[in-house]
């Protein structure tokens, strides 16, 4: 359950602020609706007998660089303690605060910093949730994981494709997509983490978008569990980085596929290849009608 004001009245944002704003009204606005979000992803948990991620990111930052860093995010502080001071059962909820590097219409600042959040949540005990669309072009999240999870029990991801920026793509089998999974792996994280996949696409038939998005994460997922970390990392150890780099570019050509058809076959899920029509089949009779 995300926290977003960009999907809320601009009458309740005030010059880019939401919780950091100078003025108390919108604060409080946005207080009451963290609250209330909270209550909401509490309640999805008890009744689904889950633990439910509140994630908390907002849009607030300035155009042009600001004469106040520190205001802002002192009343973002004191916004986020505000909408936090309600406990629930950590079995029902789990929060989570996210960082972006800058936005349009705030590139010159961002409240929300990784840092303001990264520390934020070290020192409350919550979750910080690293979008893989909100870096630097330069930065990967693969490279992040290991120390995020030296120092926290769990972590929440946005797992999406940007394409220059955060323009959230479908997901790609690509090489930055398998090393962060396999550094889930590396780090024995997979129950730590929550796995969360962000694309906005509507250029595409949105069911196929969700699915291929999906299969993706899975795949890069099954990727990281069939490579040979542990022999990789007896490797590194020893000094010998020609073995890590012969055997990380000998793994691409193996049979990797065959294992992914034995895994769709296993859990009665089509192969690829063969999902496609079932697709294209329910937009033509179900979603051309409404």
């Amino acid at each position: 359950l995300d926290f977003n004001p960009t999907f809320f009245s601009h009458r309740n944002v005030k010059n880019n602020m939401t919780l950091s704003s100078p003025d108390k009204d919108i604060r409080d606005f946005w207080i009451a609706h963290g609250k209330a979000c909270r209550k909401i992803a509490n309640y999805f948990g008890e009744e689904l007998g889950i633990t439910a991620l509140d994630d908390i990111w907002i849009p607030d930052g300035t155009k042009d660089v600001p004469a106040d860093r520190l205001g802002p995010r002192q009343h973002l502080k004191e916004s986020l303690d505000e909408i936090l001071s309600v406990k629930y059962d950590r079995k029902n909820i789990a929060d989570a605060v996210e960082g972006k590097v800058f936005g349009i219409g705030v590139e010159s600042y961002t409240v929300g910093s990784h840092e303001f959040y990264m520390n934020y949540a070290a020192k409350n005990g919550i979750m910080c949730l690293l979008d893989t669309g909100h870096y630097h072009p330069t930065e990967v999240v693969s490279d992040k994981i290991s120390s995020m999870l030296l120092f926290n029990d769990s972590l929440a991801l946005h797992v999406s494709r940007p394409v220059r920026w955060d323009s959230d793509h479908v997901i790609k089998f690509d090489d930055e997509l398998k090393e962060l999974a396999t550094e889930l792996v590396r780090c024995n994280a997979l129950g730590k983490v929550f796995i969360g996949l962000d694309f906005f696409d509507a250029s595409i038939n949105r069911i196929a978008a969700w699915v291929i998005g999906m299969r993706n994460m899975q795949k890069a997922l099954l990727y990281g569990l069939l490579t040979p970390n542990r022999h990789l990392k007896e490797a590194q150890d020893s000094a010998d980085f020609t073995r890590v780099l012969q055997q990380l570019e000998e793994m691409k050509t193996l049979p990797f596929g065959d294992v992914w058809a034995e895994f769709c076959k296993r859990n009665e899920v089509p192969v690829d290849g063969q999902w496609y029509s079932v697709i294209t089949d329910y937009e033509k009779d179900v979603l051309s009608k409404r």
